[in-house]
């Protein structure tokens, strides 16, 4: 499925790809090549077009992509605009019908993205759809349902928060979900533009929980398709809530973009209660497992020295 445009000079007719991949690189040099080399065979054919926007990177990454990837449309944000943000505007300079936002440090070979392609294609009721995704700790990303104040709760007390929550196995036939990862979705670009993108406020997290969400609402279906295959080398950055999360960095913006979630989707009320509920259960938990003679597992002191019952500041108009 291609389409084309002509030139504004009345040239010979432009192909668009079908695909086009928007990556968002920040400080990327060491991961960005590969990402960009994996995706060569797939530029090659047809298939796609890549944008990278650079969001303000001093590691030499907008020059490393310049000069040895020039097949590549490199947009430089001047500024840090965050994961949502910077995906935004590389959608802007997209004409294809289907828009493939990707991580800089994952890699999906060009059979598993024309596995995605053909899926998502042939079923018009899918807005989005995501591969199999092997984290670099050697676990398999999971899919599954949207987080509620609930489940947070159920969570801070030690119980399995999201027990819908399931591994998407490499090879495994594709399954309707209710949430993917973000870090390689291939989005219907007529519904991305429909919704209005992501939503800019969440500099970073749960920004294609909150997308998700609102393409659900629109009365499309999400899919995981185990028949393609990527890798992400980031394993820890995908869990909904770890410790090892919070010890990387971005804590404020990961418990900041997750009170805005629920205070969006959930309401101020249930948003407010579990939010600030979570904080004294977790100190609880912390007490029993000192008193049972296990090893902290550092939650509640991640939690108080991160920010609670804040918001991400609203983003003024242009």
């Amino acid at each position: 499925m291609t389409s084309s445009h002509h030139a504004g000079t009345g040239s010979e007719p432009t192909k668009v790809p079908p695909i086009t991949a928007v990556i968002v690189s920040y400080h990327s040099r060491r991961t960005i090549g590969a990402a960009l080399s994996t995706l060569r065979p797939s530029k090659d054919s047809g298939l796609l077009d890549v944008v990278v926007v650079d969001n303000d990177s001093s590691d030499g990454t907008p020059q490393y992509v310049r000069e040895e990837f020039p097949w590549v449309k490199l947009v430089e944000a001047g500024g840090n605009l965050g994961f949502g943000r910077g995906c935004n505007l590389g959608f802007e300079h997209s004409r294809s019908p289907y828009t493939l936002f990707h991580n800089p440090d994952a890699t999906l070979p060009h059979e598993a993205l024309k596995t995605l392609f053909e899926f998502i294609d042939a079923r018009p009721e899918v807005a989005i759809c995501a591969p199999s995704i092997r984290e670099g700790d050697g676990l398999m990303q999971t899919a599954g349902v949207l987080p509620t104040p609930t489940g947070l709760l159920r969570q801070a007390v030690g119980l399995e928060g999201y027990p819908e929550m399931r591994e998407i196995p490499s090879g495994a036939e594709p399954f309707q979900t209710t949430w993917l990862c973000g870090a390689m979705l291939l989005v219907r670009s007529d519904v991305f533009r429909r919704v209005g993108g992501f939503d800019p406020r969440f500099f970073l997290y749960f920004e294609e929980t909150d997308l998700c969400r609102r393409i659900m609402e629109e009365g499309y279906e999400l899919w995981a398709v185990g028949t393609a295959c990527a890798e992400h080398e980031c394993g820890a950055s995908t869990k909904l809530l770890a410790t090892s999360l919070v010890d990387q960095c971005a804590s404020d913006h990961f418990y900041k973009s997750r009170y805005y979630y629920l205070v969006k989707h959930h309401g101020w009320l249930a948003a407010t209660v579990a939010e600030a509920g979570v904080v004294p259960l977790l100190g609880v938990r912390s007490i029993a497992r000192r008193i049972a003679g296990k090893d902290n597992d550092g939650a509640f002191k991640a939690r108080i020295e991160a920010p609670i019952l804040q918001l991400p500041a609203p983003i003024e108009s242009a």
